[in-house]
């Protein structure tokens, strides 16, 4: 079945993060996790992010690591209510004509942006990203305390950025459908750092959002 992923980034007013939990505290707080979640967690932390992923086919590692990071994490009603809203106020950013600097997306048919992103940095570096697998939902203040994180493996350069955005490419090409030489890594590595760095110049918050459509 063919989907294309996107994955929205925004600068978001500071109060409307700040009240977004207290308005599902009240939902259910029973936590599923999907199958399976904390083994790959286990084994993609504990060195599964440097196996072969493509010789030059998708190995078992890659399809591994795609079907990990599409399962989702652990959640809950009130995380997903949350996730929601958190939409509805990119929507919202968007209509009411945010600077083009707080605001970025990316969509990649039968695939995952941000998921591309998180093997192009490997998993040490992408523990210093908030959020999991691109979702995110960060206050003015959090959003101040991860920059320096963020700025650290998102700004590379030399041999640094150039295996970064190799294996971000590699990922896009074998295990998405876009087309050969249009993927933009560096995009993919510049958007949500300007955002963050918009946001965190303007005392505002985050959301980040994956989905498929």
């Amino acid at each position: 079945m063919s989907y294309t992923g996107v994955w929205s980034v925004g600068a978001v007013p500071d109060a409307e993060v700040v009240a977004l939990p207290r308005r599902f505290a009240h939902l259910d707080e029973t936590w599923t996790v999907p199958d399976g979640c904390a083994d790959d967690l286990r084994w993609w932390l504990g060195g599964g992010d440097r196996e072969p992923y493509f010789t030059p086919g998708p190995t078992a590692a890659a399809h591994r690591f795609a079907a990990f990071a599409r399962g989702g994490g652990p959640t809950a009603p009130a995380v997903v209510a949350m996730r929601e809203a958190a939409t509805d106020l990119l929507g919202r950013a968007e209509a009411d004509g945010t600077d083009p600097d707080g605001l970025f997306a990316v969509a990649v048919r039968k695939g995952e942006p941000a998921t591309a992103l998180l093997h192009g940095l490997g998993a040490e570096a992408s523990a210093q990203l908030p959020g999991w697998f691109g979702d995110f939902l960060l206050t003015a203040d959090e959003v101040r305390a991860v920059l320096p994180g963020a700025e650290s493996v998102l700004a590379v350069t030399g041999h640094r950025r150039t295996e970064v955005l190799a294996r971000v490419n590699a990922w896009a090409y074998a295990m998405t459908d876009a087309p050969e030489g249009e993927f933009d890594a560096a995009g993919l590595l510049a958007g949500p750092l300007r955002v963050l760095r918009y946001a965190a110049a303007h005392g505002l918050g985050v959301v980040a959002v994956t989905g498929a459509y």
